[in-house]
């Protein structure tokens, strides 16, 4: 459900639309975009700099998030005793402000379905948006804020979601 704030945070932040941000950073050169980033942006890895390897990292993370969803869907013992399947959602260790408890349980889980939907479709927008124009969310609220008129679903629609250019 961050999909969208992320590509948000990273246009706004660096002026990189979302999906051309991995074109520009390999995990064997990552200075491409060190003048789009805050402080220095050293290689992935380098040799004798003492960072991990960007396949040591990936591996690792692998592992670990093989690890919580194996416990959060039952596949494996879980390590919290006092947790059973079906407590983490909504509630359990994924509550840690209590919001769960004064509500109907069932009711936030049609909720938190329904912000699932809404931003699967919110993503897809996204999506549309760069097969459209070849430029990221911030950058086409610009264009339409400037020019609403000629800057809209209607007039990027005709271009054929770039498929035709």
């Amino acid at each position: 459900m961050l999909g969208v704030t992320g590509a948000w945070a990273a246009e706004n932040g660096t002026g990189i639309p979302w999906f051309t941000a991995g074109t520009l950073c390999t995990p064997d050169d990552c200075t491409a975009v060190a003048d789009k980033f805050p402080g220095a942006v050293a290689p992935l890895a380098p040799e004798g700099s003492g960072y991990p390897s960007f396949w040591a990292v990936l591996a690792i993370e692998v592992v670990l998030v093989g690890l919580a969803e194996a416990y959060r869907t039952g596949l494996s013992d879980s390590p919290f005793e006092e947790l059973t399947v079906g407590d983490v959602s909504p509630g359990g260790r994924f509550d840690p402000l209590g919001l769960a408890e004064s509500g109907d349980l069932e009711e936030l889980k049609i909720k938190e379905l329904k912000h699932c939907r809404l931003s699967m479709f919110a993503w897809l927008g996204c999506i549309f948006q760069a097969l459209a124009t070849q430029e990221g969310p911030i950058a086409n609220w610009q264009a339409h804020v400037a020019d609403p008129v000629h800057a809209n679903v209607l007039t990027n629609a005709a271009s054929g979601f770039g498929f035709y250019q």
